[in-house]
């Protein structure tokens, strides 16, 4: 898979723009759940990061997407004396990408993971702030 240079960076800079716009607004979040101007339940809260995790997962299978395409669009030739060989070349090209999609799997597990802990932690913040403000 050939990588257009001039299109990278325009993914670059428009990508790297974009996420930080998305994380800034994550991070503004924040401060609402330590404001006493605010009240919510802990349903309110897991809908809340439910939701941008859905969304985020979908963004990210979008990403995915473009990459099985172009393994299914690649044109294969035909040469006589090279069949066995391609054929070794599929298999071991299968394997690779079963690997690293279990690979992905386990990432994005370990980032959920890591999403719900941090929720936990929220949420425990949250009961503690709203305890210490009932007394």
């Amino acid at each position: 898979m050939e990588i257009n240079e001039q299109k990278r960076q325009k993914f670059i800079e428009n990508a790297g723009k974009r996420v930080n716009n998305v994380l800034h607004d994550i991070q503004i979040l924040e401060p609402m759940a330590r404001s006493n101007n605010y009240d919510f339940t802990k349903a309110d809260v897991e809908e809340m990061f439910t939701a941008m995790q859905e969304t985020l997962n979908n963004a990210k299978e979008e990403y995915y997407k473009k990459f099985e395409m172009k393994a299914k669009s690649e044109r294969k030739a035909f040469v006589f004396g090279q069949t066995i060989s391609n054929v070794n070349n599929m298999v071991k090209e299968a394997i690779s990408n079963a690997q690293n999609e279990t690979e992905n799997k386990e990432i994005q597990n370990d980032i959920e993971q890591s999403f719900e802990e941090q929720n936990a932690e929220v949420i425990n913040e949250v009961e503690n702030n709203a305890e210490v403000s009932a007394e």
